[in-house]
């Protein structure tokens, strides 16, 4: 009788494993492929993406690149201007470190 206890009990935890994955393993939409793949040069679609019209200007790319610590003018950028609230401002946003000083 105990074996087949234990064969019932086999049998269904196997059915609802089989359940389980069934259920996950549902196919993705073309749209979800898409948005998962966009920028990513090793997907076959890569190579067909739109590409713009014309390419972009200096002032655009300068507008992107502000701020970034790897472009090659951020040594270059203007230094900025202190002013009464500066240290004011430091504080507040150091209040939330724990290992501020």
């Amino acid at each position: 009788m105990s074996s087949k206890l234990s064969l019932s009990l086999i049998a269904a935890l196997s059915l609802s494993v089989v359940a389980t994955r069934a259920a996950h393993a549902a196919p993705m939409a073309d749209s979800q492929i898409d948005s998962a793949e966009a920028g990513n040069p090793n997907s076959i679609d890569y190579g067909s993406r739109m590409t713009p019209s014309r390419p972009a200007s200096n002032d655009e790319i300068n507008a992107a690149e502000r701020g970034n610590p790897e472009s090659p003018d951020y040594n270059r950028r203007p230094s900025p201007v202190p002013d009464g609230n500066t240290t004011a401002e430091w504080r507040s946003s150091e209040s939330a470190n724990p290992h501020h000083v």
